[in-house]
């Protein structure tokens, strides 16, 4: 490998770095692919707002409310439950107080995850009414009647301006459909609902929370983001909202209204050091019937594409250009998977056969390296024999070239179709869920960086000896002249330097994708080997 071809693929990794460092780190003002739309995503930053660090303050209208029955005692622990699930409601204010996942656990591998954050709750409820006064139904103590046969609650209040009443019923998998009925309440407009503390920490790992974690929406067909890290303020935006949702990194609280349901606001905003939002829904009449769906669960891109409405877009899945990729990518991976019970030995596979379906144009690259060393010394002819005809000295350089097989740039190719595979990778195997605590070997967790930095040691020796393979002969350096041998004693630098630089780039990445580039770099090596053995 030359001296151009070395800084250019040391120049395209760093660029790999720095967009995985800042770029994806400040994707919220980047469009998201969304699905059947080519409209442009935008930025809940770019639509503002009222500075607020915590759960926004209630207007100094707020009404009281007086139920008309006080004698009902507080219950925090009625429970819905699948497989999958088990919810945990209160009747004080009829919200979701705890949600536990049931297939997956914390990092004690005893405890469900969780995705209420503690003494918090979502769900809450206020009305609105067409004078400006707002009813709070947050310390409402709602009477409640519990089927755990057809996993069904109804929670009911009573009022002197109304009835109303929270019907939650609970599917065989992670979706929970919320009924909200008003009647009697001549002058409602509308009503909020606050998902209050938002979602909860389920990692130990929390280094890139604040890119990590972020509130979604789709409105008006466009998909918008805004991560943690920019909900300073509160942020708002209006118009036709699809659905919305809370995401931390491996999960979400989603909601998607019925197409009827006029959802025209949303808020972001941060509580404490998690995310969180507010959404207000238009009514019309004294008698309201709205239905929601809410998922609450992983970030599984299969279980999200079934609801057909882009909310699949939660899931990470890289720069737009990339995203159909990375699809790929995440399909034939969990194809693997279904004949292979382990993702250290997928990622080994896929490495592999990836290696095999690149081998004729990385053969061909490292073979006409390898021819390019050899003819050194004709070159060095040429060049001393055409010095003051520098037209000429190309014209024969290129005739040299064509008679012995070798493409001078062709050093370079192998490694520039790497990049859009390693961009590729990147997201899918930091945040799949697939992943999230799978180990391997002595690595913990896949999604995460190698806590004793084993493996990008390891890919960074095989990067060495891939480019020590890779360095002419001494038969060859001696057949060079002064300018050559300065030329190949920086690339001898080089050789030192970019398995370093490479060591640094990639030691805070998955172990996933490194266990990847391991492989890759160690296929590469034997391969270097064989073809140097060949030809010189």
């Amino acid at each position: 490998m030359d001296k151009k071809t070395l800084l250019a693929v040391l120049l395209i990794l760093v660029v790999f770095w720095l967009s995985s460092e800042f770029i994806w780190k400040n994707k919220n003002t980047q469009q998201i692919q969304q699905q059947a739309t080519t409209e442009n995503v935008n930025d809940l930053s770019d639509q503002i707002v009222e500075p607020s660090n915590q759960i926004p303050e209630s207007p100094v209208n707020e009404t009281e409310i007086i139920a008309l029955d006080n004698n009902i005692d507080i219950n925090n622990n009625i429970v819905l439950e699948n497989e999958l699930l088990k919810i945990a409601f209160s009747n004080k204010g009829a919200v979701i107080n705890s949600v536990q996942l049931k297939g997956f656990f914390m990092k004690d591998k005893v405890s469900f995850v969780e995705l209420i954050n503690e003494n918090g709750g979502i769900l809450n409820t206020k009305l609105n009414d067409t004078v400006g006064n707002i009813s709070n139904y947050s310390n409402i103590p709602f009477q409640y009647e519990l089927n755990e046969a057809s996993r069904k609650i109804t929670f009911i209040s009573k009022t002197e301006k109304g009835t109303y009443k929270k019907i939650f019923t609970l599917s065989n998998d992670y979706q929970l459909i919320m009924e909200t009925q008003l009647s009697g309440f001549n002058n409602v407009s509308g009503y909020e609902i606050d998902f209050g503390s938002g979602i909860a920490d389920t990692e130990e790992y929390l280094k890139m929370k604040n890119r990590e974690y972020a509130v979604l929406s789709q409105i008006d067909n466009d998909i918008n983001k805004i991560a943690l890290s920019k909900l300073k303020e509160e942020k708002k935006a209006s118009g036709s909202i699809d659905w919305a949702a809370i995401r931390s990194k491996y999960f979400t609280l989603a909601i998607i209204p019925d197409e009827l349901i006029e959802m025209n606001k949303i808020s972001a905003f941060k509580v404490e050091e998690s995310p969180s939002m507010k959404l207000s829904i238009s009514t019309i009449g004294s008698q309201i019937n709205h239905k929601y769906r809410l998922y609450l669960g992983p970030l599984d891109y299969g279980r999200l594409k079934e609801y057909d409405i882009g909310i699949d877009n939660i899931v990470e899945m890289g720069p737009k250009f990339l995203q159909g990729i990375s699809k790929i990518f995440h399909w034939f991976l969990s194809f693997l998977y279904g004949f292979i019970p382990s993702w250290g030995l997928v990622i080994i596979i896929f490495s592999i056969i990836l290696k095999t379906l690149l081998y004729p144009l990385t053969h061909k690259s490292f073979e006409s390296t390898t021819k390019m060393q050899k003819i050194q010394p004709l070159t060095k002819e040429l060049q001393a024999k055409y010095k003051g005809d520098p037209q000429k000295m190309n014209a024969e350089l290129k005739k040299l070239y064509k008679e012995h097989g070798v493409n001078p740039l062709g050093g370079c190719l192998p490694m520039l179709l790497q990049m859009p595979v390693i961009f590729a990778l990147y997201p899918l195997l930091r945040y799949s869920i697939s992943l999230r605590q799978a180990s391997f070997g002595w690595l913990p967790d896949l999604s995460e960086p190698d806590p004793i930095y084993a493996l990008p040691i390891l890919m960074a020796v095989f990067m060495f000896v891939q480019q020590k393979l890779m360095a002419p002969s001494k038969k060859n350096l001696d057949a060079m002249d002064d300018k050559q041998k300065a030329q190949m004693q920086s690339q001898k630098m080089m050789m030192y330097f970019m398995p370093i630089m490479m060591f640094f780039i990639f030691k805070g990445l998955s172990s996933g994708l490194v266990l990847y580039w391991t492989v890759f770099s160690i296929i590469g090596s034997v391969q270097q080997y064989f073809i140097k053995k060949k030809f010189m």
